[in-house]
C-alpha cells in the first residue's frame, strides 16, 4: 500500500527535481572542491592539479562562498596577479560540480565576458572531467550551452557585461560574481548602477544568496570597491616573521634595495621586519603565506554576513610576481603619474589620491633659462601644440618633447581675433604650417595640435575638419576619466539644421594630467654637478611672472559629499588659468602621438630622424612618428 502511495506521489512531480530536494547540501567547501576536482589546462603557467596551497590566503575568502557558510557578501579589494579570478572560477566550478544553482557572472563589458568565458571558463570545464560531464556539448540549434550561457542539471551560469542593461535586468539568481567592479559604468541604460541591478536579482533568495565583489581599486572617492571595503571589518592577511614570529601585514615601505644596482643582474630585494629589523629574503614567502591568517582591523563592523578583504602584490605566490619586479615597476613609475596610478591600483591594491600639490610659482620663475625661444634643443624629438579658445583670442603653447618625457616650452603665443569669425583661425592655420629649426640645424614641425572644444565648439570642429586627425584633434576635458586619452568618439556636427561630416573628439583626463604636470614642475636639476635633468623636467625661457602664476592657477582640494565620501576637485585660485590649460592640451597631444609608449631606442631614432635644414631632397628617410590612435 505504501509503495503505491509513494509511486502515485512521485508521478505528480518530476522525479529529478524531487530527488534534488531531498539531497543535503554538500559537505565540501569551495577550496576543498578545487583541491579534489580542479585541473588546470596545459596552456596555463602551472598545468595539472589545482593546489590551494599555492594561494593559501584565498582559502578563507572562497570558503565563505560555500553553501554551508552563512556569509552572504564578500568584498575583495586587491592587487593584480594574486589568483583572485581563478578563485572566482573555482566558485563557479564548485557550483556546477556539487552545489547546482543559478549564477550571474558580471564583467565590465560584454566583450570581456565573452573572452573570459571562452578562454577561462570553457577551458576549466573542458579540462575538469567532473564538470565536463555536467554540461551538454554545444550545438548550433540548442541554446542551453553558449559562450555566455550554460545550463546544467539544477542550475545555470549566465555571463554578462556590466554595460548590458538587458542582461542585468532579467532572471532571478542565487549567486552573483561581480569582477572588476571599479571598471563598471556608473549607470547602465539609465537604470542605475550595474552593481545594484545585479544585487536586485538575488532578492528572492534571501539569506541563501551569495555575492562575490572583487576589483583592483581606482581613484579615491570614486572607487566602488574601496567604498564597499570601508564598510566591512577590513581584514588584512598577517604573516609571521621567520626570525621573530611576529604577525604582520606586508607593506611595500618595508622593502629594502640598492637603487644604484637596479639595472644589474645582482639586484636583490629583501623585506625588513619592522619588529626585529631582520632582513627576510623572498624565498621565505611560501612558508610565511602558509602560516598566515586574516585579521579584521575594524571587528565591530562585522556581522557574520558581510566580510571585506584587502591584499597587495607583495603576497603574490613565489615565482609569480617577485619583489624585484615590484620594485622595478615602482622605480619606473617615478615622475610618471599614469604609471604611478597603475602601480598604486594594480600592485598596492590601493586607491590613488589625486592631490596635485601646488608648486611654488616663484621657484618656477627662478628656474627660467636663457635659451632662445622658437629654437628647440638638439634633443627634442617632436613638437605638440595646445590651444585654448576664448571669445576674443586663441592662446597657444608649443612644446618640444625629449627622452624621459622632458619638455621644452618653445613659445607661447596669443592670437587675437573673434573666434566666431575666420581670421583668427587663419592665423592658427598658418602657425600649424610653420617649421622650427633645432640647435643642430634639423627641422621640426608640429606633430600634433590639440584644441579645446569648450568654447565656440562649432568653429573648433570646422577648423579640425579641415585637417587630418593625425595633425589636429578636438579635445574635451573629463575630470573623472581614469585613462589619459579615451578612444576618439565621433560626434555629429550640424549646420543650419542639417547633419554634416562628423568629427572625432578625444576626451582627456585633465585631473590626471594636471597632477602629473605639478609633479614635473616641482623637479629640480640633478645636484651631482652634471648639468642633467630628471625625467619629466620642464624647461622654460624668460617668461614673465604672469606665465608661471597662470601655469599653477588651480589647486586640487579635498571635498566631502553628502554621503561622506571624499574626493578631490581642481579649483581655480588665480584669475587666469589659460597657460595651465594650454600645457595640459599639449601634453594630451603628446599622448595621442604615442609618447607614453616610447622606449629609449625609439626616442633616439625619432630624434635622429629630423630632417637637416636646407638639404632637400635629404638622403635621410624621416622616421614616421607613432600615433596611438592610428
Amino acid at each position: 500500500m505504501a509503495t503505491k502511495f509513494v509511486q502515485s506521489f512521485l508521478n505528480l512531480m518530476p522525479v529529478a527535481g524531487f530527488m534534488r530536494g531531498l539531497t543535503p547540501d554538500p559537505l565540501l567547501t569551495v577550496s576543498e572542491w578545487a583541491d579534489e576536482f580542479r585541473l588546470l589546462p596545459q596552456v596555463s603557467a602551472e598545468p595539472g592539479k589545482f593546489r590551494m596551497s599555492k594561494t593559501p590566503y584565498m582559502k578563507e575568502i572562497i570558503d565563505h562562498l560555500s553553501v554551508n557558510d552563512p556569509a552572504q557578501e564578500i568584498i575583495f579589494k586587491k592587487a593584480a596577479q594574486i589568483g583572485a579570478t581563478e578563485s572566482g572560477n573555482n566558485w563557479l566550478g564548485y557550483m556546477i560540480g556539487i552545489a547546482p544553482t543559478s549564477m550571474l557572472y558580471v564583467m565590465p563589458t560584454d566583450s570581456m565576458m565573452k573572452d573570459t568565458s571562452k578562454n577561462r571558463i570553457q577551458k576549466m570545464i573542458d579540462d575538469t572531467p567532473s564538470l565536463k560531464a555536467k554540461i551538454k556539448p554545444s550545438k548550433s540549434k540548442v541554446s542551453n550551452n553558449t559562450i555566455q550561457f550554460k545550463e546544467f542539471e539544477g542550475g545555470f551560469f549566465k555571463g554578462v557585461g556590466a554595460n548590458s542593461p538587458v542582461g542585468l535586468a532579467s532572471t532571478a539568481v542565487r549567486n552573483v560574481y561581480l569582477d572588476e567592479i571599479d571598471r563598471y559604468p556608473l549607470s547602465v541604460g539609465g537604470e542605475g548602477s550595474a552593481i545594484d541591478l545585479a544585487k536586485t536579482r538575488t532578492s528572492t533568495y534571501g539569506a541563501r544568496r551569495k555575492m562575490f565583489l572583487t576589483s583592483t581599486p581606482t581613484m579615491e572617492g570614486t572607487s566602488a570597491i574601496d567604498l564597499a571595503f570601508k564598510k566591512t571589518g577590513q581584514r588584512y592577511y598577517n604573516v609571521p616573521c621567520p626570525h621573530c614570529g611576529v604577525l604582520q601585514v606586508l607593506n611595500f615601505e618595508q622593502l629594502r634595495y640598492d637603487k644604484k644596482a637596479i639595472k644589474t643582474k645582482d639586484f636583490t630585494v629583501v623585506y625588513e621586519c619592522p619588529e626585529c629589523e631582520q632582513e627576510i629574503p623572498e624565498r621565505f614567502k611560501p612558508k610565511m603565506l602558509a602560516d598566515g591568517k586574516w585579521i579584521p582591523t575594524v571587528p565591530d563592523n562585522e556581522d557574520g554576513l558581510v566580510f571585506g578583504y584587502h591584499l597587495n602584490a607583495l603576497y603574490s605566490p613565489y615565482g609569480w610576481y617577485s619583489w624585484v619586479d615590484m620594485v622595478k615597476d615602482f622605480e619606473d613609475a617615478q615622475n610618471d603619474i599614469p604609471k604611478m596610478i597603475t602601480f598604486t591600483n594594480t600592485k598596492l591594491g590601493e586607491v590613488y589620491s589625486d592631490k596635485g600639490e601646488k608648486p611654488d610659482w616663484q621657484v618656477l620663475w627662478s628656474k627660467r633659462e636663457l635659451y632662445k625661444m622658437n629654437v628647440p634643443f638638439s634633443s627634442v624629438a617632436f613638437l605638440t601644440a595646445g590651444v585654448d579658445v576664448q571669445a576674443d583670442r586663441l592662446e597657444v603653447e608649443i612644446v618640444g618633447w625629449m627622452k624621459g618625457k622632458k619638455s621644452q616650452s618653445i613659445d607661447y603665443r596669443i592670437l587675437f581675433g573673434d573666434t566666431a569669425q575666420t581670421d583668427v583661425w587663419k592665423q592658427l592655420d598658418a602657425m600649424l604650417n610653420e617649421s622650427w629649426t633645432r640647435e643642430d640645424d634639423c627641422v621640426l614641425t608640429i606633430a600634433k595640435m590639440a584644441i579645446d572644444t569648450g568654447y565656440n565648439t562649432t568653429h573648433v570642429y570646422d577648423f579640425c575638419r579641415k585637417h587630418t586627425i593625425h595633425r589636429v584633434i578636438p579635445i574635451k576635458g573629463q575630470a573623472r576619466q581614469m585613462i589619459m586619452i579615451s578612444h576618439p568618439k565621433a560626434v555629429d556636427v550640424t549646420a543650419k539644421g542639417k547633419a554634416i561630416n562628423n568629427v572625432k573628439i578625444f576626451n582627456i583626463a585633465v585631473s590626471l594630467i594636471k597632477s602629473e604636470l605639478y609633479g614635473w614642475l616641482k623637479l629640480m636639476p640633478n645636484s651631482d654637478g652634471s648639468e642633467t635633468y630628471p625625467d619629466g623636467y620642464c624647461h622654460f625661457p624668460q617668461y614673465d611672472e604672469q606665465h608661471f602664476r597662470s601655469l599653477i592657477a588651480e589647486e586640487c582640494k579635498q571635498v566631502t559629499n553628502k554621503k561622506g565620501q571624499i574626493s578631490y576637485e581642481w579649483m581655480v585660485k588665480y584669475k587666469r588659468n589659460e597657460r595651465l590649460d594650454c600645457r595640459v592640451y599639449a601634453r594630451a597631444a603628446a599622448a595621442v602621438v604615442g609618447m607614453d609608449r616610447f622606449n629609449d631606442k625609439y626616442w633616439d631614432e625619432l630624434s635622429l630622424s629630423a630632417l637637416p635644414a636646407l638639404k632637400t631632397p635629404s638622403p635621410i628617410k624621416k622616421k614616421k612618428q607613432s600615433d596611438f590612435w592610428k
